[in-house]
Parts: structure tokens; sequence; C-alpha cells
């Protein structure tokens, strides 16, 4: 009997000990692991008190403020994977290192409007059209998924996207990414292709449209170690490796705008924003990460004016597109909200593409702001 006594204290004084942490200890405002900003203390109301609502706002800000929170978030994500239930979570713990999201489960629904939309698009704009539908990890790299999973969507919606798109050229992506994947195409901790994915992307493009992509010998790559990426910070697997982030430059004089609606213009000489990488989130060294309207200009290059309508994938594969033409302007519909019709005008644009993931396109209404 007395030996069970200590692991008895032990719970009891930790249970005592919590609550006094959480008053004790000040309350933080962001997660830096997690990337995301914590619940705020809900003001107690008699409104929100015989709502409903303070008990749901209260239990939010317990679980985002509980004392030593990023240790029992990554407790309880090794113990769910070392009890086999590594499927019953958003990402998946896989072979070689890789945290890949688990596939969209939405229907066709939304996806088939999205492209419906896209597609008027592109006949009332009259301009030459491309998609890429970029696909996920998951589809590409089969082999280091759990045993059980749920089906990645790929295939099924790109053979939707040939059937409703006619006024856009769908690229082989899948078959692009596929190729290429002697080196990493994608990162093991984010979701998103890496600059050697984003180069085969870009390449079967260049292809598409008749022409020869640049070579890698024209880019110098400049590694930096130590990336950690979304897929990280959302699953609670912290003892996953940091890997390596490449920036591949071609050495042309690019410029770049960037445009918030309620800040001042961004003006730089370069497409990476290299001071970035002493933040939390690394990914944002492209283009300075998710803004409504970003123009890339290139005085040196032949081709014309290229728009994209894209989602975060067109970070790192509009530097690649822009060693081809004199502008490519990308809108984010997310964040802008005023004609996108006003902009071919306005920049002289010469052809369209749509970037986005293929998960997004299942779920993502913004498409509504095309116009």
């Amino acid at each position: 009997m007395p030996k069970l006594r200590f692991p008895a204290l032990a719970l009891l004084f930790a249970a005592a000990l919590m609550p006094v942490l959480f008053f004790l200890m000040p309350a933080r405002g962001y997660s830096p692991k997690e990337r995301r900003y914590l619940a705020e203390r809900p003001e107690v109301t008699l409104e929100s008190l015989a709502g409903g609502e303070l008990g749901e706002a209260l239990e939010g800000y317990l679980s985002d403020h509980f004392p030593g929170r990023d240790f029992f978030v990554g407790v309880g994500a090794y113990w769910e994977l070392f009890t086999g239930r590594n499927t019953a979570r958003a990402v998946y713990h896989c072979k070689d290192g890789y945290l890949i999201a688990a596939p969209e489960t939405a229907g066709t629904g939304q996806l088939q409007t999205n492209l419906e939309r896209f597609d008027r698009f592109a006949e009332k704009a009259g301009l030459p059209a491309a998609l890429f539908l970029i696909p996920t990890a998951g589809d590409i790299l089969p082999e280091v998924l759990p045993a059980r999973h749920a089906p990645y969507r790929y295939a099924e919606c790109a053979a939707l996207a040939q059937e409703v798109c006619a006024n856009l050229e769908v690229l082989p992506l899948g078959e692009a990414l596929s190729a290429a994947r002697e080196e990493p195409v994608y990162y093991k901790t984010d979701h998103h292709l890496t600059s050697a994915g984003c180069y085969a992307a870009y390449s079967a493009f260049c292809r598409a449209k008749g022409r020869e992509p640049l070579p890698r010998s024209a880019y110098t790559v400049t590694a930096y170690e130590g990336f950690r990426g979304s897929a990280w910070a959302s699953s609670g697997y912290w003892l996953a490796r940091p890997e390596t982030l490449e920036l591949w430059d071609a050495g042309q004089p690019l410029r770049v705008t960037i445009q918030d609606f309620d800040k001042e213009d961004i003006s730089a000489e370069s497409v990476f924003f290299t001071e970035n990488l002493a933040s939390d989130d690394w990914y944002t060294v492209f283009l300075d990460g998710n803004h409504p309207l970003v123009r890339i200009e290139n005085p040196g290059a032949q081709g014309g004016k290229l728009l994209l309508v894209r989602d975060s994938y067109a970070h790192c594969l509009a530097p690649f597109l822009a060693a081809d033409y004199q502008e490519v302007v990308l809108v984010d519909l997310r964040f802008y909200r005023l004609s996108v019709s006003e902009l071919i005008g306005r920049f002289g644009i010469t052809e369209l593409g749509f970037v986005y993931g293929v998960d997004s396109l299942l779920t993502d209404t913004n498409s509504a702001w095309l116009d």
C-alpha cells in the first residue's frame, strides 16, 4: 500500500498546482510553435452568460492557456500515434519523416463551382489561360503514407477540371511532379511544394506553352537549414527534424511591389524576403507571405504580362514564372475585394493563370469575388 501513495500524492499535487499556475503565469497572446494567436480572456456579461457564449469562450481560453500547453499538445500527438490513432488526426505521421495533411473529404460541388467561375472569367477575358491544380504530397508520395489513410483526390479533381474547363488549359502537374520526385518536391513538414517542386511545375507550364524553361544551371541555389513548416506547427509532432529550405535565384533584375488595402506599399529588389527567416514562419521568405496584390516586374524578359489568381502555392512558383514575363501580377481572392477584370486593362495583361492546391479548391468560396 505505501508504494501507491506517491503516485496518488503526485496526481493530487499536480491537480492543485495547475489552477495556481494558470492564474499566476502571464497569459500568452501568441503561440510560436502553433503559429497562431491564442484565445483572449472572455468578457463576462449578462448576455454572454445567459446565451451560453461565455462557457464556450471560457473553454477555448482555458484550453489555449493551460500551463505547459506546448508540452501536453506534443504528448497528446505522440500518444495517439503510439496507440494506433495516426489516421484519426488532421496530419499523418508518415515514413521518412513526412508530416502530410489528411485529404479533404468535402464533395466536389464547390470545386465545380470554382472551376466554372474560373472558366467563365477566362472566356470573358478572351486571353490564353492555364490552371495550375497543385496535387497534395499524399497524391504524389503514396509510398510514405500510413497503411490506413483516407483516399487522396487529385486524379478525381483533375478529371473534373478537364471536363469543366473549356477555356482553361489544365496542366499535367501530377505527371510533372511524379517525374521529378527523385529529389524532394514537397517539404516534409509543410504542405507546399519545395523550390524543386515549383521548378517542375514551371517547366510543365513552359512546355505546355511550347517553349523551354530556364535550365537548372541558370539558378544559384542558397540553402537554409532549420525549416519547420505548417504541418509541423499544426500537428504537435514537435520532435520532427527540421529540414532545408532552398532559394533558387536566376540572377534576373526583378522588382516586387506589394499592395495591401490598409498599409503602405512595399517595394523590394528581390522576390526573397530573407529577413523573414528570423520569424516563426520561414515560408514567408517567398514574396513576404499572403498579400492581396503583388507585382513582379522583369524588364529584361521577352514575354508579356501574366495575371495569376492564386493561393499560397504561388508564393514560390511565381518567381520562376517571372523569368519569362515582363510582369507577373498575383491576386489573392481571400483578401482582394476589387475588380480583377479592371487589373487586366490597367496592367495590360496578356495571359491568365489560376494557381490553387487541390484541397483549397474543394472548400474555398472566395472565387465569388472574381469579377
